[in-house]
Protein backbone atom coordinates (compact mmCIF):
# COMPACT_ATOMS: atom_id res chain seq x y z
CA UNK A 1 0.00 0.00 0.00
CA UNK A 2 1.27 3.45 -0.89
CA UNK A 3 1.11 6.43 1.37
CA UNK A 4 -1.89 8.58 0.41
CA UNK A 5 0.32 11.69 0.24
CA UNK A 6 2.55 10.08 -2.41
CA UNK A 7 -0.37 9.47 -4.77
CA UNK A 8 -0.53 11.82 -7.74
CA UNK A 9 -4.06 12.25 -9.13
CA UNK A 10 -4.40 11.37 -12.80
CA UNK A 11 -5.28 14.25 -15.08
CA UNK A 12 -8.48 14.61 -17.04
CA UNK A 13 -6.62 13.81 -20.29
CA UNK A 14 -5.29 10.43 -19.22
CA UNK A 15 -8.65 9.57 -17.67
CA UNK A 16 -10.36 10.52 -20.94
CA UNK A 17 -8.02 8.39 -23.02
CA UNK A 18 -8.55 5.43 -20.67
CA UNK A 19 -12.31 5.91 -20.97
CA UNK A 20 -12.09 6.05 -24.77
CA UNK A 21 -10.13 2.78 -24.82
CA UNK A 22 -12.65 1.18 -22.46
CA UNK A 23 -15.42 2.35 -24.82
CA UNK A 24 -14.27 -0.37 -27.22
CA UNK A 25 -14.98 -2.90 -24.47
CA UNK A 26 -18.41 -1.28 -23.89
CA UNK A 27 -19.26 -1.61 -27.60
CA UNK A 28 -18.22 -5.26 -27.54
CA UNK A 29 -20.40 -5.85 -24.46
CA UNK A 30 -23.27 -4.09 -26.24
CA UNK A 31 -23.07 -6.55 -29.13
CA UNK A 32 -22.79 -9.48 -26.73
CA UNK A 33 -25.89 -8.34 -24.80
CA UNK A 34 -27.87 -7.60 -27.97
CA UNK A 35 -27.10 -10.89 -29.69
CA UNK A 36 -27.57 -12.89 -26.51
CA UNK A 37 -31.09 -11.50 -26.03
CA UNK A 38 -31.82 -11.78 -29.76
CA UNK A 39 -30.75 -15.42 -29.74
CA UNK A 40 -33.09 -16.23 -26.84
CA UNK A 41 -36.00 -14.32 -28.38
CA UNK A 42 -35.49 -15.69 -31.87
CA UNK A 43 -34.79 -12.27 -33.35
CA UNK A 44 -31.46 -13.09 -34.98
CA UNK A 45 -31.66 -12.86 -38.75
CA UNK A 46 -29.03 -14.51 -40.94
CA UNK A 47 -28.62 -13.61 -44.58
CA UNK A 48 -25.94 -13.82 -47.23
CA UNK A 49 -24.75 -10.36 -46.13
CA UNK A 50 -24.35 -11.22 -42.44
CA UNK A 51 -26.15 -11.62 -39.16
CA UNK A 52 -28.46 -8.99 -37.68
CA UNK A 53 -30.45 -8.53 -34.49
CA UNK A 54 -33.31 -6.03 -34.57
CA UNK A 55 -34.67 -5.73 -31.04
CA UNK A 56 -37.65 -3.59 -30.08
CA UNK A 57 -39.84 -3.26 -27.02
CA UNK A 58 -39.16 -5.52 -24.04
CA UNK A 59 -36.30 -7.47 -25.65
CA UNK A 60 -34.53 -4.20 -26.43
CA UNK A 61 -35.01 -3.04 -22.83
CA UNK A 62 -33.68 -6.36 -21.51
CA UNK A 63 -30.62 -6.06 -23.78
CA UNK A 64 -30.03 -2.49 -22.57
CA UNK A 65 -30.24 -3.50 -18.90
CA UNK A 66 -27.97 -6.49 -19.54
CA UNK A 67 -25.45 -4.25 -21.33
CA UNK A 68 -25.47 -1.73 -18.48
CA UNK A 69 -24.94 -4.56 -15.99
CA UNK A 70 -22.07 -6.02 -18.01
CA UNK A 71 -20.45 -2.60 -18.43
CA UNK A 72 -20.70 -1.71 -14.74
CA UNK A 73 -19.51 -5.23 -13.92
CA UNK A 74 -16.49 -4.87 -16.21
CA UNK A 75 -15.31 -1.76 -14.39
CA UNK A 76 -16.30 -2.97 -10.94
CA UNK A 77 -14.55 -6.34 -11.08
CA UNK A 78 -11.36 -5.20 -12.82
CA UNK A 79 -10.91 -2.15 -10.58
CA UNK A 80 -11.66 -4.17 -7.46
CA UNK A 81 -9.29 -7.01 -8.33
CA UNK A 82 -6.53 -5.15 -10.23
CA UNK A 83 -7.10 -1.44 -9.60
CA UNK A 84 -7.50 -0.79 -13.31
CA UNK A 85 -9.41 -1.57 -16.46
CA UNK A 86 -7.76 -2.27 -19.81
CA UNK A 87 -7.89 1.45 -20.64
CA UNK A 88 -6.36 2.47 -17.33
CA UNK A 89 -3.62 -0.16 -17.76
CA UNK A 90 -2.70 1.23 -21.19
CA UNK A 91 -2.41 4.84 -19.93
CA UNK A 92 -0.68 3.93 -16.65
CA UNK A 93 -3.30 4.98 -14.14
CA UNK A 94 -5.13 3.03 -11.47
CA UNK A 95 -7.92 3.53 -8.96
CA UNK A 96 -7.08 3.64 -5.26
CA UNK A 97 -9.04 4.40 -2.13
CA UNK A 98 -8.43 7.87 -0.72
CA UNK A 99 -5.96 6.40 1.80
CA UNK A 100 -3.95 4.76 -1.02
CA UNK A 101 -5.18 1.22 -0.38
CA UNK A 102 -6.80 -1.11 -2.91
CA UNK A 103 -10.49 -0.82 -3.61
CA UNK A 104 -12.99 -3.00 -1.82
CA UNK A 105 -15.77 -4.58 -3.83
CA UNK A 106 -18.16 -2.06 -2.26
CA UNK A 107 -16.11 1.02 -3.11
CA UNK A 108 -15.60 -0.22 -6.65
CA UNK A 109 -19.31 -0.92 -7.07
CA UNK A 110 -20.30 2.52 -5.73
CA UNK A 111 -17.92 4.43 -8.02
CA UNK A 112 -19.02 2.43 -11.04
CA UNK A 113 -22.77 2.53 -10.48
CA UNK A 114 -22.40 6.30 -10.17
CA UNK A 115 -20.56 6.29 -13.51
CA UNK A 116 -24.06 6.29 -15.01
CA UNK A 117 -24.79 9.67 -13.34
CA UNK A 118 -21.40 11.06 -14.41
CA UNK A 119 -22.20 10.02 -17.98
CA UNK A 120 -25.26 12.26 -18.08
CA UNK A 121 -26.42 14.60 -19.49
CA UNK A 122 -23.95 14.80 -22.38
CA UNK A 123 -21.42 11.97 -22.48
CA UNK A 124 -19.58 12.59 -19.21
CA UNK A 125 -20.18 16.37 -19.17
CA UNK A 126 -21.25 16.21 -15.50
CA UNK A 127 -18.27 14.01 -14.60
CA UNK A 128 -15.83 16.29 -16.42
CA UNK A 129 -17.17 19.38 -14.63
CA UNK A 130 -16.79 17.62 -11.26
CA UNK A 131 -13.24 16.53 -12.10
CA UNK A 132 -12.26 20.07 -13.10
CA UNK A 133 -13.78 21.51 -9.91
CA UNK A 134 -12.13 18.91 -7.66
CA UNK A 135 -8.71 19.43 -6.14
CA UNK A 136 -8.06 15.69 -6.55
CA UNK A 137 -9.65 15.24 -10.00
CA UNK A 138 -12.57 13.23 -8.64
CA UNK A 139 -15.89 12.66 -10.37
CA UNK A 140 -19.08 11.96 -8.40
CA UNK A 141 -18.38 8.21 -8.22
CA UNK A 142 -14.91 8.87 -6.82
CA UNK A 143 -16.17 11.31 -4.23
CA UNK A 144 -18.91 9.05 -2.89
CA UNK A 145 -16.83 5.87 -3.22
CA UNK A 146 -13.83 7.53 -1.51
CA UNK A 147 -11.58 6.72 -4.46
CA UNK A 148 -9.10 8.56 -6.67
CA UNK A 149 -7.65 7.74 -10.06
CA UNK A 150 -3.88 8.06 -9.71
CA UNK A 151 -0.80 7.82 -11.90
CA UNK A 152 1.22 4.62 -11.62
Amino acid sequence: MRNAESLSPAGIGSRGVAMAIDAFVWFTLFFVATFLVATFTGEVVSSSTGVDADLTGTPALVALVLWLGLSVGYHTVLEWRYGKTIGKQLVNVRVARDDGSSLTLGSSLVRNVLRLADFLPLFYAFGVVLIVLSGRNQRLGDRIGNTTVVRT
